[in-house]
């Protein structure tokens, strides 16, 4: 029998679902192993739980019970997960030592295989950087032992992408936080739902008003997966909330009713020890321990009798904190606050809204409102109603028969049972929902067995309509309303495009039929330029045309502006403009989007992909997800062209597009320049967020970005490659084309493997570092045979250097003429491999090649560029010698 694994939230019903499973099993005779069962408690006095007689003996196992490949514990501590990591990595470097697997060998199989290992159990821990970093250490030494390095070898070489391109778990569990604490937070109901609760808890632990999500968490945490993600995130710079940055969709967050927060005061290592007591005492803002002039602190003994608590005991040390930080010194006598902290906080009555359709109504109250053929519908008020269109249910009345009379009040029956009854009891009595929008209450008598409104049948009809056109009319200002605003927040811009596009936009036709759009976009790069923040920056002259079909050309909008953006992305630009061209289209349309076909599809399987999951990794999710959301809110499809007419139409647009971007405009920017504003553009409560900017999709591509520029920064700020870079001020090397040199890519291929790769590598980078085994390095080392490092080879008497090396008079040639005899060694190598057009190349250029490398060298001062070749470094003049032919 497989595993099966049975929760419980006590043990009478886990003795229950028990007995079920074995009833189960009887039926179908499988045999169930009793001594093999495990089990967990968690909270639970009870000790003994017997099945058929037998103890279950395995209980809160020490060692972790394990389910679906992860061993839990019933107190879940880390340490168990951690040695689970642990002991996968060892594993893997026990077979690594004694398997006769080169540097590249051993990356393949940690990378492809060992990695996916870890990040599976990293669904259950988050390591610190310190715990990452004791975790790599044994593989790193065995990566160096068999790539011929030394042991002192910075790690930059091994976790650099273009060098050896080992997987850090650090770098690992960050790109892999940076999608899936997203997913929990924005996913589905459930998920969400578990998320934010974790949160409020939290936030009541803290005691603080302020969202955890945008706090810098720095205080231990235990047993909280969620927090500990965020507290590492933070670490980094990443938030999930930034309240400074959106305001709109995560107000909730916040606990209202103060200025200023208490934790923002008070030490940070005061947090969390003070936060039962300010808790117990109610103190959430600065307010709530000022008098109530919001001039003097309160004494502490004068704050607990009003809050109707104990005086005993000493006054805590955060109140003492609060009091050496907000009471102003100069004047001991009183308890006035510091003037930072005045006029800040005023007493004001917190106000309660309540929504109409959730007010329980007076007694026997009457609804009406007009349905199918523009005739009333009655409805006794009784309950609320779960479903999310209704709000209210009531008791239907009809009416009476053979007593209709249109100028005449109707007598009024309850119904006893109609097409509309939504109840599931018998008792002849019809349950309705109630209409939300179009309903009023109507005043009633009763006459006996019957209800008799104070309105004619005529009277109920026309008051009725006018209900439904008023609600049409407000409805149709709430939507321009809304557009406008979405305009105003969405689109950053010259006020005469702003203008023109609230302008642009039309009220909806009450009717039911559904409006057919052209929304045709394109684009045209002009020439780049530099911005104000000394960035380049690239421009593109964008153009919208919507047309209403069956509309006449004067009757279309067109509009057009320029768009800056510094990474050269005409897909996310052309996304960004479909947003603008929504914003235009009214609800229940469809409309024909004439643009990138690529983008049609990409928009297209973005909305029908029903994994969230998947979602996430799209590079356009934020803008995707608010296409997809603007559409679903006002009922717009995308749809294809189906006739010969509408292709026609289609290509007529376009052609007058081409037209107007090619033509009349040419390299010209736009009359108006448009951006789009982020913040505007986001759907989700939580949001990825690194110093102040939305990261907008492709959370883990990003993150193993931003890991790939913190190494190549080690590589920058490296003592041993300072020389390289502190003069290297105008970018004279090439470091694309020396780090394939470096890493011996332009001998071997990555997947390439052999004992002549792996010396060549390791002598190029030893080169590059200055490491070579010279009795410098090795006296540093503290290498006992030798007495000091002066070179034995000369009479000079001078330490050998990586740099004496070179030019040591007991070397056979000099460094100019082992530069001729290699030019001449590779034209014969050439030759040789009848390679004639490089043979003739390589004469061409022979002269140029050796006077670049005879110049004196900028960046190494007093030195030619041969030591630039000599450390590995490709001088960007060598490609300059290539454009000039």
């Amino acid at each position: 029998m497989d595993d099966t694994t049975i929760i419980s939230n006590n043990k009478k019903n886990l003795e229950k679902m028990i007995d079920i499973c074995h009833q189960f099993f009887n039926i179908n005779d499988i045999k169930a192993n009793v001594g093999k069962y495990e089990l967990i408690k968690i909270n639970s006095k009870e000790k003994a739980l017997e099945i058929e007689g037998n103890e279950i003996k395995k209980m809160n196992s020490e060692e972790g019970n394990r389910y679906l490949g992860i061993y839990f514990r019933y107190d879940n501590k880390r340490k168990i997960y951690k040695d689970k990591i642990s002991s996968i990595i060892n594993s893997a470097c026990n077979i690594f030592n004694w398997k006769k697997l080169n540097e590249k060998q051993i990356i393949a199989v940690w990378n492809i295989v060992i990695i996916p290992r870890i990040e599976y159990q990293l669904a259950a821990i988050v390591l610190t950087k310190n715990e990452c970093t004791k975790l790599m250490t044994r593989l790193n030494m065995i990566i160096k032992k068999r790539a011929r390095l030394a042991r002192s070898t910075p790690n930059f070489v091994i976790y650099d992408k273009d060098i050896y391109d080992v997987k850090h778990i650090y770098d690992l569990q960050l790109e892999m936080l940076c999608k899936n604490l997203l997913y929990q937070a924005n996913g589905n109901e459930k998920l969400k739902k578990l998320f934010k609760i974790v949160m409020s808890q939290e936030q009541k632990r803290i005691w603080t008003s302020r969202c955890p999500g945008d706090l810098n968490l720095v205080y231990k945490i235990r047993n909280n997966w969620n927090i500990e993600a965020i507290k590492l995130l933070n670490s980094e710079n990443i938030y999930i909330c930034n309240h400074e940055v959106i305001n709109n969709i995560n107000k909730h967050h916040i606990i209202e009713g103060g200025d200023k927060d208490i934790i923002e005061i008070i030490d940070e290592k005061n947090i969390m020890k003070s936060a039962l007591s300010r808790k117990n005492k109610k103190v959430l803002f600065i307010k709530d321990v000022l008098e109530i002039d919001g001039v003097n602190m309160k004494k502490w003994k004068h704050m607990c009798i009003e809050l109707g608590v104990s005086t005993k005991g000493k006054i805590p040390l955060w109140f003492k904190e609060l009091e050496l930080k907000l009471i102003d010194n100069t004047n001991e006598n009183t308890r006035k606050i510091k003037k930072e902290y005045m006029g800040k906080f005023e007493r004001s009555n917190i106000n309660i809204n309540y929504f109409d359709e959730n007010e329980k109504q007076e007694k026997n109250t009457i609804i009406s409102w007009n349905e199918e053929g523009e005739f009333p519908v009655f409805a006794e008020d009784k309950k609320g109603s779960k479903s999310k269109k209704y709000k209210r249910i009531g008791i239907h009345y009809i009416y009476k028969e053979d007593t209709l009379d249109w100028n005449n009040s109707p007598f009024l029956v309850i119904c006893e049972g109609c097409e509309k009854n939504i109840s599931k009891k018998k008792d002849k009595k019809c349950m309705i929902y109630i209409e939300n929008k179009n309903s009023r209450i109507i005043k009633t008598r009763k006459e006996g067995e019957t209800i008799k409104p104070y309105e004619t049948i005529n009277n109920l009809i026309q008051k009725n309509k006018c209900v439904k056109a008023v609600n049409e009319d407000e409805r149709k200002n709430e939507e321009i309303n809304r557009k406008i605003d979405q305009i105003d927040s969405l689109i950053k811009a010259e006020d005469d495009f702003i203008t023109l596009m609230k302008n642009s936009l039309t009220e909806n036709e009450t009717g039911e039929k559904v409006k057919r759009y052209y929304l045709m976009i394109d684009l045209k790069k002009i020439k780049s330029s530099i911005n104000a923040n000394g960035k380049r920056a690239f421009w593109y002259n964008i153009i919208w045309i919507l047309k209403e079909d069956n509309a006449n050309k004067e009757e279309e909008i067109l509009m057009s502006a320029s768009y800056e953006i510094c990474n050269e992305n005409e897909f996310k630009i052309l996304i960004r403009s479909i947003i603008i061209g929504l914003i235009l289209i009214n609800g229940n349309s469809e409309i024909i989007l004439g643009i990138n076909e690529n983008i049609k599809k990409l928009i297209k399987e973005f909305i029908f992909n029903t994994s969230n999951r998947k979602k996430i990794d799209n590079d356009y999710y934020i803008e995707l997800l608010y296409i997809e959301d603007f559409m679903i809110k006002n009922e717009i499809i995308i749809v294809d062209e189906t006739n010969e007419e509408e292709t026609v139409v289609i290509k007529d647009i376009r052609k007058r597009m081409e037209q107007i971007l090619k033509k009349d405009l040419k390299e010209k920017k736009m009359r108006y320049k448009i951006e789009i504003i982020e913040n505007a553009l986001l759907i989700n409560e939580y949001n990825l967020i690194w110093r102040k900017n939305i990261i907008t999709g492709g959370f883990r591509k990003w993150r193993k970005k931003v890991s790939m520029a913190i190494w190549k920064n080690e590589i920058l700020n490296s003592n041993k490659l300072n020389d390289l870079f502190i003069r290297n001020f105008m970018k004279e090397f090439d470091w694309r084309t020396t780090l394939e040199f470096i890493s011996n890519r332009t001998t071997f291929t990555k997947r390439q493997c052999s004992s002549i790769d792996t010396k060549e590598r390791s002598y190029r980078i030893k080169n590059l570092l200055k490491d070579l085994p010279t009795y410098e390095v090795l006296c540093k080392r503290e290498v006992e045979v030798l007495e000091n490092s002066t070179c034995i080879r000369c009479d000079t008497n001078e330490e050998e250097t990586w740099d004496h090396v070179w030019i040591c008079n007991d070397n056979e040639a000099t460094l100019d003429e082992i530069l001729r005899e290699s030019i001449s060694k590779f034209e014969e190598f050439l030759d040789k491999n009848r390679r004639l057009e490089d043979v003739l190349i390589l004469r061409n250029h022979n002269i140029n090649i050796v006077t670049i490398l005879e110049e004196r060298s900028n960046i190494l001062i007093g030195k030619s560029r041969i030591w630039e070749m000599l450390r590995g470094v490709f001088n960007d003049r060598f490609n300059h010698i290539t454009k000039q032919d």
